[in-house]
């Protein structure tokens, strides 16, 4: 097994997930942010398929 370094710097995410709280609101901005990035995915799809369907026709 490789032996990790110790670091010993100020990581704002490790301070981020050592507290619950801050951690939970955390998962939400980013399920939120992940639901919302598919969301345009989709959409932008159906956008392009649609004006393909427009202009080929």
């Amino acid at each position: 097994m490789l032996k990790r370094k110790k670091y010993y710097g100020n990581d704002p995410i490790k301070k981020l997930m050592n507290d619950p709280e801050k951690a939970e609101k955390y998962y939400k901005v980013a399920f939120l942010l992940n639901i919302w990035m598919w969301f345009s995915i989709f959409l932008g799809s159906l956008i392009f398929i649609y004006w393909t369907y427009i202009s080929l026709s």
